[in-house]
């Protein structure tokens, strides 16, 4: 383990070596959120504390705190599901439980000094609001409605005995079989593909979604974050079940970011604008329409 001492040298180095920028400066705004270059140097200078190799760089900091505001900004709005204050204490004590590099976090709350506010909005804020607007995406009875119509109308589907091929072909959904196991077959070679070799995954399904149904039988609809699936056991050889599936797929994250309504945004500093504004493929900037605003050097 690395002393906290080299681990600060990163953070030394670095505010020896960025140009003075004006620290209360705003250098975005996305709706009512802000990005200011305080919140970049914070963000510098706790990234500074994984050592070498970790990335500091302004602009990397820059689209962190960035991401993290408009993320704020539809949890807010369009989600009504804001972080509160709670949730940050929470966090807050879940890092300092679970933390596997001590020193690490020993060293960003040095840099912090107790400022509390400015340690959560800039090392806590960026994981609440990636975390929070996953988990609303996946359970909103809003954002998934047509997901959860088809899932309603496949339930129906399997209560009156369709088969499953037959809904696959008049719903669209896709349809597959699998073989799982309650352990691995020790007789058998053993695959030279990961992807095709026995998992504990195996045996979990088996025991949460198909022990205790009869041939014929399906299992109650599983969710997940991508997706609802249906599963219809078919037959059991030994430890070995056989089933087939069909898929109902869910709205992700990233596509419904896009069906937000557009959050107004400017970017004030002309560098950082020139870079974003460029950038295209980044579903977190989907909930805005980026402008230039009283740019700076």
């Amino acid at each position: 383990m690395r002393k906290l001492l080299p681990n600060l040298l990163p953070v030394i180095f670095l505010f020896l070596c960025v140009p003075h920028r004006a620290a209360g400066a705003v250098v975005a705004v996305a709706g009512a959120g802000e990005v200011s270059e305080q919140d970049i140097s914070d963000w510098q200078a706790a990234q500074g504390c994984y050592g070498e190799g970790a990335i500091t760089s302004r602009k990397a900091g820059f689209m962190r705190l960035f991401e993290a505001a408009i993320l704020e900004e539809v949890l807010k709005g369009p989600a009504a599901r804001p972080i509160t204050r709670g949730e940050y204490a929470v966090e807050v004590a879940r890092i300092d439980a679970e933390t596997r590099a001590p020193e690490i976090l020993a060293c960003i709350k040095k840099y912090f000094a107790g400022d509390t506010a400015r340690y959560e909005r800039v090392f806590v804020r960026p994981i609440l609001a990636q975390r929070f607007i996953r988990e609303f995406a996946k359970a909103s009875p809003r954002v998934q409605a047509a997901a959860y119509a088809l899932r309603d109308a496949v339930s129906s589907d399997v209560v009156k005995g369709a088969a499953f091929r037959e809904i696959s072909a008049a719903r669209g959904l896709k349809y597959s079989t699998s073989a799982y196991a309650l352990e691995a077959d020790t007789a058998a070679a053993v695959s030279p593909e990961p992807w095709n070799r026995w998992s504990p995954f195996e045996a979990a399904f088996i025991e949460e979604h198909l022990k205790g149904l009869k041939p014929g039988e399906a299992a109650a609809p599983i969710e997940s974050e991508q997706n609802i699936k249906f599963a219809r056991l078919l037959s059991v050889t030994g430890k070995k079940y056989y089933f087939e599936t069909l898929t109902v797929p869910k709205l992700s994250t990233e596509e419904y970011l896009k069906t937000v309504p557009k959050l107004p945004c400017t970017v004030n500093d002309k560098e950082l604008y020139d870079w974003v504004s460029a950038i295209k493929g980044n579903p977190l900037l989907a909930p805005v329409e980026i402008a230039p605003g009283g740019t700076s050097k």
